[in-house]
């Protein structure tokens, strides 16, 4: 972790290429201290609290801004409450819908909404301009186009005061 300044509360998105995860930090360290962070994840299937070098895999981590309506510690007291609970889907209840539902925001993922509109355009766009298009030919187009959607889903870093 290089010098990130965060507090209790704050989102952090950690980029994993083509798709970033979403975390909560949390107000504990553990022993290395480092914060440790909450978060959902398919490698859990659910919600845990782990340590940052767990959770980040020592990829480029970095701040979010998140308008929250909810306080720092009810969040975290909210995103606890979901340890072991929350049964992970990509679609329906992945780290961004989980970041969202414990600050008290609409629950969307904009990851998947974007690239959901990204394999409709692309299959859309193959049928419009390919002379007698294959399955494959839809499928590469809609994969394609999905993957930029995706990649322009970037969740913005939090500029803060030096």
């Amino acid at each position: 972790m290089k010098s990130l300044l965060v507090n209790p509360g704050d989102v952090v998105v950690t980029d994993f290429g083509i798709y970033q995860h979403w975390s909560f930090v949390s107000d504990t360290v553990c022993s290395r201290g480092k914060p440790m962070l909450i978060s959902a994840t398919k490698r859990n299937g659910t919600v845990k609290e782990e340590t940052w070098d767990t959770v980040t895999q020592g990829k480029n981590t970095y701040i979010t801004k998140v308008q929250k309506v909810k306080a720092p510690s009810e969040i975290l007291n909210t995103a606890r409450s979901q340890i072991g609970k929350w049964k992970y889907s990509v679609e329906s209840n992945n780290c961004e819908h989980f970041v969202k539902w414990a600050s008290g925001l609409e629950v969307t993922s904009a990851q998947v909404v974007n690239t959901s509109a990204g394999l409709i355009t692309g299959a859309v766009l193959v049928g419009v301009v390919a002379e007698n298009p294959k399955f494959v030919h839809f499928l590469g187009g809609a994969l394609l186009v999905a993957g930029i959607f995706l990649a322009l889903t970037r969740a913005s870093e939090k500029v803060t005061a030096e």
